[in-house]
């Protein structure tokens, strides 16, 4: 496996009144060799989020040819299950239209937040309109907190989805926090999903109490499970702060089959970089020979979205 090269931020918030800060949860869906469109989740004034877009020529380091600085999507209507911000998670072409998996976000009483999954189609990539008014995925029996984060492929006769799963709330330092794995579910037709989902990454550190925003990649000669992870103390910038991990895949693809690995980056974050504290909610692409990972770092993004790019030894 070889390691990666922070490149820096790509995308930064205008700091408009539409768009305030962030540019979370890069999700890059590639238009043409030139042209990959890569939508996120960006935060207005009153703290709630929407998508926006931007495209870049992957060919031409990155260079950015448009920002999209609109909401694609608007939040949900009242009592809906993105009635209080939402987010991309994955973009993928099917029966001729853009489908977008996305999280929707609800407030509630008793803990911070709900998170479900939606589905919204384009034709053009831009202009989204909703399968449902409701989630594609929400609580279930294996899933009884909260679903999040999802990654999806078409197999050629099924669509499979690998998500967060919400497994409690524990408080820390004064805070309810969620704790969460990754599991797996299929469908026949990418909008109606099988509830009896499984678990798809094993854990290997007790310590690690959040695993989230899966995306699968071929990595040579092998597919692997890229995604971020933390500690209950992560917020304090300690040894549980979120970082960037992956996993190889079983023949199938349908769990993780070996060692989680850290994310070795040749040219570390240093005090005070944008990533410092926070490496989070991985993207990885396919470019030639080599990988291209787009993250989020500190505060979730609130700096904007990097790059970064494999060193082939």
């Amino acid at each position: 496996m070889a390691s990666f090269r922070r490149r820096g931020l790509l995308i930064v918030p205008p700091r408009s009144a539409a768009w305030f800060s962030h540019a979370q949860n890069p999700t890059v869906l590639a238009l043409a060799a030139d042209r990959w469109r890569i939508y996120f989740a960006a935060r207005n004034e009153a703290n709630r989020a929407t998508v926006f877009a931007a495209d870049v020529d992957p060919r031409n380091e990155m260079r950015v040819l448009e920002i999209y600085a609109r909401p694609l999507l608007p939040p949900g209507a009242i009592g809906a299950f993105d009635v209080a911000g939402l987010g991309p998670s994955c973009a993928l072409a099917a029966c001729g239209r853009v489908w977008l998996y996305y999280v929707g976000v609800t407030v509630r009483s008793d803990v911070p937040y709900q998170h479900s999954i939606g589905l919204a189609v384009s034709d053009d990539g831009l202009a989204f309109e909703r399968v449902a008014t409701g989630p594609v995925l929400s609580t279930g029996p294996y899933d009884p907190i909260f679903v999040s984060t999802p990654f999806v492929r078409h197999t050629g006769s099924a669509y499979e989805m690998w998500y967060g799963s919400a497994t409690g709330w524990d408080a820390s330092a004064g805070r309810l926090e969620a704790a969460y794995a990754i599991r797996r579910t299929v469908s026949a037709d990418g909008v109606v999903w099988s509830a009896a989902t499984t678990l798809a990454v094993p854990p290997d550190d007790p310590r690690m109490v959040g695993a989230t925003r899966p995306w699968i990649a071929r990595d040579g000669e092998r597919s692997r499970v890229w995604f971020s992870r933390r500690g209950a103390d992560f917020r304090s910038g300690g040894p549980g702060a979120y970082r960037l991990v992956h996993a190889p895949l079983a023949d199938g693809g349908t769990h993780a089959d070996g060692p989680i690995e850290r994310v070795v980056f040749e040219n570390p974050p240093q005090p005070g970089d944008w990533d410092a504290q926070m490496q989070a909610y991985p993207c990885v692409m396919p470019l030639g020979d080599d990988l291209v990972m787009f993250y989020n770092g500190n505060e979730f993004g609130r700096a904007g979205l990097g790059w970064a790019t494999t060193l082939r030894t």
